[in-house]
């Protein structure tokens, strides 16, 4: 690659390689990523090919515009808290319900709060709302993992976009693993399941 083009580094190509490691999901509408997502995308093949050496996938979304690195399907699953696992679930069903009545914004988004969210979370879980600071935390996880932007944090409301990455990480294995999860009723006494996906 660096000797069909002169103006290519190797150090541009290791460090958005790192970049994407780091940040899972990298976003052309982000004027910190774009350098990254730009040199991914002009490299695909490369990249798709050091990824899957690392028994990583490379998701490129020209149209939504982002790129990003997941396990495969198979490893999908990581230990996460069973609050996140369940919220992470919560965040795929308010995007599936926007995308069906066709409210997906551009970049293919989808705009909510804490509210719904919360709302969406008692009505599928049966679970009690966690408090304003606990959901903070929550959503400025997703937000580092590329999941989710913020827009207005309030003092009662959160304002929040859902970025289509959501559909990378809960899957049909990550909901397998999550119904496992509850079915077995193991896990919530130690903090963590088997229930994830993500970094």
């Amino acid at each position: 690659m660096l000797d069909k083009d002169e103006n290519l580094a190797a150090e541009d190509l290791r460090r958005a390689a790192s970049i994407a490691l780091d940040r899972q999901f990298l976003f052309g509408d982000k004027s910190r990523d774009q350098r990254s997502f730009h040199q991914i995308l002009d490299a695909e093949d490369y990249y798709r090919n050091l990824f899957d050496a690392l028994n990583l996938e490379l998701i490129c979304d020209r149209t939504a515009g982002y790129v990003g690195v997941v396990p495969r399907e198979s490893h999908l699953t990581v230990g996460l808290d069973t609050e996140h696992s369940l919220f992470l679930l919560v965040l795929r069903v308010i995007y599936e319900r926007a995308a069906q009545e066709c409210r997906v914004g551009e970049f293919s988004q989808v705009f909510t709060d804490s509210e719904v969210m919360l709302d969406t979370f008692v009505a599928h879980t049966g679970r009690k709302r966690p408090g304003l600071v606990r959901l903070r935390e929550i959503l400025r996880t997703f937000s580092r993992q590329g999941l989710l932007e913020i827009d207005e944090d309030e003092d009662k409301a959160i304002r929040f976009r859902i970025r289509p990455s959501i559909r990378d990480i809960v899957t049909h294995g990550f909901l397998q693993a999550l119904e496992e999860y509850t079915k077995g009723g193991e896990g919530e006494e130690n903090g963590t399941d088997e229930a994830g996906g993500g970094q």
